[in-house]
């Protein structure tokens, strides 16, 4: 074995915690590598007899695909990989320095850490192989099981196969040794070009001016002796925390996006399929009949359910056990729509548009539904409104398929006013008393209604009532319902009424899977991603806390507490997660609102802020920095100040 490959060798075992961590990293991203490609290999297999002649079409894109999140996988990788060779040199400057004094050439202090990435590639290259295969197994088995229920229904027989191409494993090979590489050349060349001198005294990696360590009069004036103090230190060892703040960065910016992702398209669900929280549901329908007076005139009747009956059913049904029931009542029948005029100043610029292109109408004819629910959902109804009990209340929403794309958006100038509704030969004075939103209102309502101006109104004896059912005993709920609706529902021979109980859950479950599978998959990509990323957080600030252990001893020494310290390494995790958040949180938001803008080619409606996404990165980023500086730093309690500091490395023993 060459010196080189000896002192490389040497290193791993000496700084094992930095090389596992490193090792980590490596095996992560080849694992996911692997993975990416081993389902590229498994679709094209799927699409091979299902795709006919579009095969190659679909083997293409399923390829581009794979290239797209390789290159993703492959940046990320070079990133945190790159650092944690570029620590380890940092920390061998000295040696280096002595290396070369006594004739070692460029290219052998290039050489050692290059060895040390064949040695941790060797190991980890294999491993996430490895892994790779099988994520990519246990993916394939998530994806069978949602794709089922759905072959079941289709008769297809469609799964995918779990397929180990050689092709597949070469490439993932040939990336994950040449990211490991290209990772620990960059730093090797550097280290590499440090004149002897300064390698011995250890400036080659940190050049210091006088106003680059200068800290800012605000943190010393708000955080006193020990603010100023992290605020140098992170200026000094900029480089170091600089990887941890990309490496952040790039975690804070994937996971607004994937949840960004997940909410638009939930909303895209809700818009399009009309999903409800719901595994059955019962209806009760008023059909109509015609009857003709002596003078021919036709006489419409219905036999609608009272608001009574339907509140003793939604009680009854409420009795099944773990069951939640909501209850949605509608003045429309089965399959007439009534309509209302409307001016056009009561219409949003989006409705006014939609109703009349030419805009040059001043009075409009829009489709009304008066909706009704049960007693307990109209009081959450009118307590998110902050409306009193017995309000009338505008759901102020809009949704259609407009030129083949659905949209959402506000209809109506909401104002407090008073509405005339013709309700068959009489006129109704409706006053409205509050709003509600899209977001504010459940499916429920929405799944009852398809009518533009849309009121929820205290009592109402529909025409048509849904119950909305949510419950684990499916079978046993559809009987007892049966038996509600015969015990509770008033019918005879002249009544023209339906009853129909439907298992949603059957009809919802290929829709629901696609999603779930869908998000599976995304979140299963970010998080990998994003644990490249930790083991890069972690391995950094543990070594950079390490490697100052000379520095804290000397600050003990000359009389400061460890409350000061502790006092100083809080401010320093703030600071570097401050830094992280002022660049994660807006690429972050600008990646929520690309991916947005994307789905905006099939639906429309407004962008939402990823308030839930942006308060959950702040809060981990914190978490995560604090909790791996005060615990690298309590690794370091018990030593012995004057050995620590007479220690070359400058952590005793550590």
């Amino acid at each position: 074995m060459r010196l080189t490959a000896k002192l490389a060798y040497s290193q791993l075992k000496i700084n094992r915690k930095r090389a596992v961590w490193t090792l980590l990293g490596i095996v992560l991203s080849t694992a996911m590598i692997t993975a990416v490609f081993g389902f590229a290999a498994s679709g094209m297999a799927a699409m091979y007899d299902l795709a006919g002649e579009l095969r190659d079409v679909y083997n293409i894109t399923i390829m581009g695909i794979g290239v797209i999140l390789s290159a993703i996988i492959v940046a990320s990788s070079i990133i945190v990989i790159s650092n944690s060779f570029r620590v380890s040199a940092g920390e061998r400057l000295s040696q280096f320095g002595i290396l070369k004094s006594v004739g070692a050439t460029k290219r052998q202090i290039a050489e050692t850490i290059m060895y040390e990435s064949l040695f941790l590639s060797a190991i980890g290259i294999p491993v996430g192989i490895i892994t790779g295969l099988l994520v990519q197994f246990i993916g394939l088995e998530i994806a069978n099981h949602f794709i089922s229920h759905i072959t079941q229904v289709d008769r297809s027989g469609f799964m995918f196969d779990f397929v180990i191409a050689w092709q597949a494993i070469i490439v993932s090979v040939a990336i994950g040794l040449i990211t490991v590489l290209l990772s620990a050349w960059l730093p090797a060349r550097k280290a590499a070009k440090i004149p002897a001198i300064n390698a011995i005294r250890k400036v080659g990696d940190v050049k210091i001016k006088a106003k680059q360590v200068r800290s800012g009069w605000i943190v010393s004036k708000l955080f006193g002796f020990e603010g100023a103090l992290a605020s140098k230190s992170l200026k000094r060892s900029k480089r170091n925390f600089r990887a941890t703040v990309v490496s952040l960065t790039i975690s804070i910016v994937m996971f607004i996006a994937a949840s960004s992702f997940g909410a638009h398209l939930n909303r895209m669900a809700n818009l399009v399929l009309h999903m409800v929280d719901s595994n059955v549901i019962g209806s009760y329908y008023s059909s109509m009949t015609i009857y003709h007076t002596e003078d021919y005139e036709q006489v419409l009747t219905y036999w609608p359910i009272s608001n009574e009956t339907a509140e003793l059913v939604t009680a009854r049904l409420r009795e099944f056990p773990d069951t939640t029931v909501m209850g949605v009542g509608s003045n429309l029948s089965s399959w007439r729509m009534m309509s209302t005029p409307v001016p056009s100043d009561m219409l949003t610029d989006n409705m006014r548009v939609f109703l009349d292109p030419e805009n040059e109408r001043k009075e409009f004819s829009v489709d009304f539904a008066l909706i009704t629910v049960d007693a307990e959902a109209y009081a959450e109804l009118c307590r998110i409104a902050g409306v009193p009990l017995g309000s009338n209340i505008l759901v102020n929403y809009f949704r259609r398929q407009i030129e083949g794309r659905w949209t959402e958006f506000t209809p109506f100038v909401f104002d407090y006013q008073m509405l005339t509704l013709p309700m068959g030969n009489e006129i109704l004075e409706i006053p409205l008393r509050g709003e509600l939103r899209y977001e504010q209102v459940p499916n429920e309502v929405t799944h009852a209604s398809r009518g533009i101006l849309t009121i929820i109104v205290p009592e109402l004896d529909s025409k048509t009532y849904r119950w909305f059912a949510e419950t684990d005993d499916i079978n046993g709920f559809v009987t007892f319902m049966h038996e509600a609706f015969d015990e509770l529902v008033p019918r005879d021979e002249d009544m023209r009424v339906n009853m129909h109980v439907r298992n949603l859950s059957r009809e919802q479950e290929s829709e629901l899977n696609i999603l779930r599978l869908i998000m599976v998959f995304i979140y299963g990509f970010v998080g990998m991603l994003t644990l490249i990323g930790l083991t890069n957080v972690i391995s950094t600030i543990s070594t950079n806390v390490r490697a100052r252990a000379r520095e804290f001893a000397v600050l003990q020494s000359v009389g400061m507490a460890h409350s000061g310290l502790n006092r100083m390494l809080n401010l320093e995790s703030i600071l570097c997660s401050v830094k992280s958040l002022i660049f994660g949180l807006p690429l972050g938001i600008a990646a929520s609102w690309l991916v947005y803008d994307a789905m905006l080619a099939s639906v429309y409606f407004s962008f939402r802020f990823p308030v839930a996404a942006v308060v959950q990165c702040i809060i981990a980023v914190f978490i995560l920095t604090w909790v791996t500086m005060r615990y690298s730093a309590a690794r370091l309690r018990g030593k012995n100040i004057v050995e620590t500091i007479r220690s070359e490395s400058g952590v005793g023993g550590v």
